[in-house]
């Protein structure tokens, strides 16, 4: 763990100066040559198909190699955050709901019935495939932001029994940094452009598989933080966006921001969370989903949702035990990501967003039970 901790850097404390240059490029170089190689590779729980064309669907596999798992940095949370509700109730599988399928496009998505099965392609798809487009993550984060790797879970470590989902939403960037990597959309990467449009997220939740086959919720919450962290998710300087929070509670649900990336927030994106919560017993796996959508700030105004290409993702992080939910959290320590979706471009529409630690037989037998659809 403290060789981890050295590699990837303290998150309090990063690595500085020639060291650090040395470990960025090194890790830049690696992942960049492992992708360029092309070759068929069966990444995570997932397997991986055929190349995407710039209009493929959520549902269409790609063919590359997936590049060595590099770490991302983990923030510090308050113990209760978020007015997030922890629970340990089990439910069992819903019905049928309505997803959204999108071209990957950063523009509207076609809203179309759907029913479990739906739901579950949609978190396969979100594991399997590459990123659609590079993150401003990588000019402070080279080979290490969640833009530069392909989709992954991370294993349990033994003993370890907390656990906590979260979001984050950021602008795409056109980046050197970013070149040789197989982005699902092309370019341009404009970012943030708009001024008159929000993004709004609900119902970010985390399920958990028992071995009994029960599905039981951890923690649920649509009552989201305004917290904005600087692209190099350094500690103690995020920024509590309250200025730009809106309640959509009589809109949808959840809440919404603006200006992610941009005016007072440029080269920041929003991290979200749910409570931290108790891992049950008997834990086969988890599921991390939630909701998000691009809508207009003044719906007088004019609709520039078409120039805000921003992308969101969701995971997890590990916590060892209860004292973590107060104290320091260091990576590799008390605290080790549970790994990340792919980034996927929000559209006007209600889009899923999920994340899993589960094989895709395992959910295709018995999909969660989501809050929401």
């Amino acid at each position: 763990m403290e060789h981890l901790r050295i590699v990837t850097g303290d998150i309090r404390h990063p690595v500085q100066g020639t060291l650090e240059a040395a470990v960025v490029l090194v890790r830049r170089t690696v992942a960049i040559m492992a992708i360029a190689a092309s070759i068929t590779a069966c990444g995570g729980l997932f397997d991986r198909g055929a190349p995407p064309s710039a209009e493929a669907t959520a549902t269409d596999a790609v063919e590359t190699a997936a590049p060595s798992r590099t770490s991302i940095p983990s923030v510090s949370r308050p113990a209760n955050s978020g007015n997030g509700s922890a629970s340990g109730t089990s439910a069992t599988t819903t019905a049928t709901a309505t997803l959204t399928s999108t071209a990957s496009s950063g523009g509207s998505g076609t809203t179309v019935p759907a029913t479990a099965a739906n739901l579950v392609d949609t978190i396969v798809a979100d594991m399997k495939l590459f990123h659609d487009g590079p993150s401003a993550v990588l000019e402070s984060l080279p080979g290490w932001g969640s833009g530069a790797s392909w989709p992954e879970a991370t294993p349990r470590p033994s003993g370890w029994q907390f656990a906590i989902p979260w979001t984050h939403v950021m602008a795409d960037t056109s980046s050197p940094n970013g070149n040789g990597y197989p982005w699902r959309v092309p370019g341009p990467y404009t970012g943030n452009q708009g001024y008159n449009t929000r993004v709004q997220q609900r119902d970010v939740q985390m399920w958990w598989l028992l071995s009994d086959g029960r599905w039981v919720l951890g923690s649920h919450n649509n009552a989201l933080e305004p917290v904005m962290y600087p692209l190099h998710w350094a500690e103690g300087t995020e920024a509590y966006a309250s200025d730009v929070l809106r309640n959509e509670s009589g809109n949808g649900g959840g809440v919404s921001m603006r200006s992610i990336g941009r005016e007072g927030y440029a080269r920041h994106l929003w991290h979200a969370w749910a409570a931290p919560h108790r891992i049950p017993d008997n834990a086969l796996g988890a599921v991390t989903v939630f909701f998000a959508r691009k809508i207009l700030d003044n719906p007088a105004g004019p609709d520039d949702r078409a120039q805000v290409r921003l992308m969101a993702a969701g995971a997890g992080d590990w916590y060892r035990d209860q004292a973590t939910l107060t104290a320091p959290k260091v990576q590799g320590q008390n605290v080790i990501y549970m790994g990340f979706s792919r980034l996927k471009y929000i559209t006007n529409d209600w889009q899923v967003f999920g994340w899993t630690s589960l094989s895709e037989a395992q959910l295709r037998a018995n999909p969660p039970p989501v809050i929401g659809l």
